[in-house]
Formats: structure tokens, C-alpha cells, sequence
């Protein structure tokens, strides 16, 4: 028996998620990013306003807030449709801005 290994590449996405405590927003677009982790590679890097004032000043208003590697941002009530067609949209684009990261098998 002649085992191969072989490079599998797997796309993940990084997501900057800027909340703050006490958000209710904020916790349901965490569960729906939990349950999307399911389907898509995520990595979400979770930012609280509250620790940077620049931050603060410039989200205060419009958290939570999803911003993605193509600079475009989703933000306030975040339904979950929209999330999946963007998800969708850069998953499926052939010019991707996020690059693949290498596994072995």
C-alpha cells in the first residue's frame, strides 16, 4: 500500500466583527456566524469598540458591524439573508481578495 499526500486548500474568510458587552445585536449575529461556521470557513476576529476610542467613535452608532477583506461592512441589524448572499458572493467569486491556506491529508 503507497500512501500520497497530497495539499488540500481550503478557503477561509476573515471577518473583523466589531461589537461591545450588552449588545443584543451583537449576540444574535454571533449565533448566526456560530451556525454559518458550519457551512463556511470563518475565521472571526471579534473587536470591542470599547477598548480603542477611534473605534468607539467611528461604530458607537452602528454595531454590530461585519467588515470583510474587500473593505465592504455589514452593519446594524444584520439579517441573516444578506449575510448568506455575502458570504455567498465572495465565496463563489473567482477574484476573491482572501487567499487559501494549505492543509495536509
Amino acid at each position: 500500500m503507497i500512501l500520497i499526500e497530497r495539499e488540500i486548500f481550503t478557503m477561509t474568510l476573515s471577518i473583523q466583527f466589531y461589537t461591545k458587552p450588552k449588545c443584543s445585536l451583537c449576540d444574535e449575529v454571533r449565533i448566526l456566524l456560530n451556525e454559518l461556521g458550519k457551512k463556511y470557513s470563518l475565521d472571526v476576529v471579534e473587536v470591542n469598540i470599547l477598548n480603542d476610542p477611534t473605534l468607539y467613535e467611528r461604530y458607537k452608532y452602528e454595531i454590530p458591524v461585519l467588515s470583510f477583506p474587500d473593505f465592504s461592512q455589514l452593519q446594524g441589524r444584520i439579517e441573516p439573508k444578506r449575510l448568506i448572499e455575502k458570504l455567498d458572493e465572495i465565496f463563489k467569486s473567482p477574484h476573491s481578495s482572501f487567499l487559501p491556506t494549505a492543509g495536509r491529508c
